[in-house]
């Protein structure tokens, strides 16, 4: 692959290449800028550097250094009908305002993802590239880059009362608290990566959630604090599900519901997890509960049997660089959650 391409355009001359160590201070002060906002320089290690899978990362420099233009993308391990794959989000996408132009003729954003799929796109490297965008950038992606467009659907509970249970049921709620625990744990151990054996063969496509992803993921996380909520048999102390709450998102009383881990057979330790989640919601003085489970997924019917309502929210841009992932499959089968993005 060719390390530096180099464009002229009405505002000077720029150049794209890879990421280089030493640029991070430069992204980070352009992701400050661009999107008015304070990350600091141990999120960006946290996402980038400390990511088990990798980084995969293009900049537009001026002659004399300049960062100006970043495009990257979030590598994570994912199975397909039992293989892997790498699937890569795209995130951060932004362009110095100085330095920006309309969509006429190829500009920095246009060059740059351009760039970052030729570099990463590929069977054996990311076989599928995914991102949640801004119209705008939706645009180029749909028009000049071939992105396919899925809208995630929000299941959507207000936090006071209980599940919807009948008499019988609620008898058996009684049955079930003598038989699970629901814990919140700091990290997830070993216990999780068989939990994950349990459900992987369920999922036709998802991201690999196991301890070193979860704990990357969400313990890690230097400046979010995630609830790690795991539900386990009294009697064996075996892991039978695992939910991950944020309480407070965007500046607002909403608690989400960023990752659910489950086997279909586990109705009852799913309960006890929903309760659990409603109950922390509740306390930290949130008014919704919120999630992402896809239609094709059990546990998006037994949600809506709980009182959840579901509405269309974000949009996903989707491409596939092999024949072995059909969008049209992954927009059928594919298992994701709060979590798979990069903004909860």
């Amino acid at each position: 692959m060719a390390e530096r391409v180099t464009l002229a355009t009405q505002s000077g001359q720029w150049t794209i290449r890879p990421y280089q160590e030493g640029d991070e201070g430069q992204i980070v002060d352009l992701f400050n800028r661009v999107f008015g906002k304070n990350r600091s320089l141990a999120h960006w290690h946290w996402q980038f550097r400390d990511n088990p899978e990798g980084k995969q990362i293009v900049v537009a420099v001026t002659g004399a250094g300049k960062v100006v233009g970043h495009y990257a993308a979030i590598p994570v391990r994912v199975t397909v009908d039992g293989r892997p794959f790498i699937f890569s989000q795209i995130v951060d996408s932004m362009v110095d305002r100085d330095s920006r132009r309309g969509l006429k003729r190829p500009g920095i954003s246009t060059s740059l993802l351009t760039r970052l799929t030729q570099d990463h796109g590929a069977h054996d490297r990311a076989a599928v590239m995914y991102g949640f965008p801004t119209p705008e950038t939706q645009r180029i992606t749909q028009r000049l880059n071939g992105f396919a467009y899925h809208r995630a659907l929000k299941l959507v509970r207000v936090v006071d009362g209980d599940l919807r249970r009948t008499p019988w049921q609620q008898m058996g709620d009684l049955w079930d608290r003598a038989r699970f625990g629901v814990l919140r744990v700091n990290r997830v151990d070993a216990s999780v990566d068989r939990l994950w054996e349990r459900c992987c063969g369920e999922l036709r496509a998802a991201t690999v959630r196991d301890a070193r992803y979860l704990n990357w993921r969400y313990a890690d996380c230097p400046d979010v604090t995630y609830r790690i909520l795991v539900a386990k048999g009294l009697m064996t102390s075996s892991v039978q599900g695992l939910a991950v709450l944020r309480l407070g998102c965007m500046d607002q009383p909403i608690a989400c519901l960023v990752d659910w881990l489950i086997p279909t057979e586990a109705e009852a330790a799913a309960d006890r997890l929903l309760v659990r989640s409603l109950q922390e919601a509740k306390s930290a003085g949130m008014k919704e509960l919120q999630a992402w489970l896809p239609a094709s997924s059990p546990w998006h019917l037994h949600l809506l049997d709980c009182g959840f309502r579901a509405v269309e929210d974000q949009g996903i841009g989707i491409r596939s660089f092999t024949p072995a992932i059909p969008v049209e499959f992954l927009q059928k089968h594919w298992y994701y959650t709060m979590g798979d993005s990069d903004f909860v």
